[in-house]
């Protein structure tokens, strides 16, 4: 009889060595558990296989509470879900005990991802408040919506930018703002963004410039908002120049509706332009006029008075005046010696 049939030394080591290199060919290389782990696992799975949920329970709370980062807590858990309902709550400590070891961006949306598949939500809106609370500049918040879109997390982007949104003061933060939009997606707050910038500009040509830069966010109803708000601003406070650039802009951004009625307004406004300076020609030549028949009236008068003044004088001297027209009429004035003698 052979050392092996009968059990000795050697047997022993051969059968440790078919085991070890059984369990070998199981283990992955790319798990984040050590060798040694990923085998107590695979025991562990067996326990769960055999319908021994409370033994397995045991096991694997106390292998988590020995973890030391989260890609271990996480594995641990993937482990227990073919087993759904009964390794409900052991999975929730693994994820609880995955959010205490948190320290980066990526742990904390790791974690998010995998309480969101798991249902997890309360433990989801931990991840994701801490994810938020955790940014604190402009830029941070611009990385965490762009690492959340880049893993379908649209809710963590848009709280994200509305953080960012809230602190902006600038037209060319806004503008910044607007682009990081772009970039990631979010629609929605590219147009509130654009929508901002309009409902702030209160200048016809600032509102003409900002539908210019704004064209390459392809929001048309935006452009359309701006350049209403400007023909409203034009009809009050503007002018034909006013009018004349809202035309320019709206051929530029192809709006045709918009550049035919800023170009009826501009003709109109030439009209009324004409017709006024009509009226001013025509007063001033009106106020030429009489004043030249005012100068010539005053002038009559002062040649009237100064012939007065010469007959009063002539008159004082003593010499008369015949009345030629009325023959038979004796002269006037003082009687003479030398008259009729």
């Amino acid at each position: 009889m052979s050392d092996f049939q009968k059990g000795g030394p050697l047997a022993l080591a051969a059968m440790l060595t078919i085991c070890l290199a059984a369990e070998a060919k199981q283990l992955n290389p790319d798990s984040p558990l050590a060798a040694e782990m990923q085998v107590s696992m695979d025991r562990i799975g067996k326990q769960m296989k055999s319908g021994k949920y409370e033994k397995a329970k045991t096991a694997i709370n106390s292998m988590v509470q020995s973890c030391t980062d989260v890609p271990k807590c996480l594995a641990i858990a993937e482990y227990t879900e073919p087993y759904a309902y009964p390794m409900m709550e052991t999975r929730r400590e693994c994820l609880n005990k995955a959010l205490q070891l948190c320290s980066t961006q990526e742990d904390f949306i790791l974690v998010a991802l995998k309480s969101r598949k798991y249902q997890f939500f309360e433990i989801t809106k931990q991840a994701i408040t801490a994810l938020i609370q955790s940014a604190k500049t402009v830029p941070q918040l611009y990385d965490l919506a762009r690492k959340a879109q880049e893993v379908a997390m649209n809710d963590v982007a848009h709280q994200a930018m509305e953080k960012a949104f809230s602190g902006l003061k600038t037209q060319d933060e806004a503008f910044a703002f607007a682009d990081q939009c772009k970039a990631t997606g979010l629609d929605d707050m590219l147009r509130k963004t654009v929508k901002q910038m309009v409902d702030d500009e209160d200048d016809v040509l600032g509102l003409c410039e900002l539908v210019l830069q704004t064209e390459k966010y392809g929001m048309r109803d935006q452009t359309r908002y701006a350049l209403r708000k400007a023909l409203d601003y034009c009809y009050t406070k503007g002018g034909v120049a006013e009018m004349e650039q809202i035309k320019e802009v709206a051929r530029r951004v192809n709006e045709p509706d918009v550049q035919a009625r800023a170009e009826y307004f501009v003709k109109k406004g030439k009209l009324i332009q004409k017709i006024k300076g009509d009226q001013s020609a025509y007063q001033t030549k009106l106020r030429q006029f009489r004043e030249s028949q005012d100068l010539d009236a005053a002038r009559a008068r002062d040649a009237a008075a100064a012939g007065a003044k010469e007959s009063q004088a002539t008159e004082a001297a003593g010499f008369g005046t015949s009345n030629p027209k009325t023959p038979g009429v004796a002269p006037t004035g003082p009687v003479r010696a030398s008259d009729g003698l």
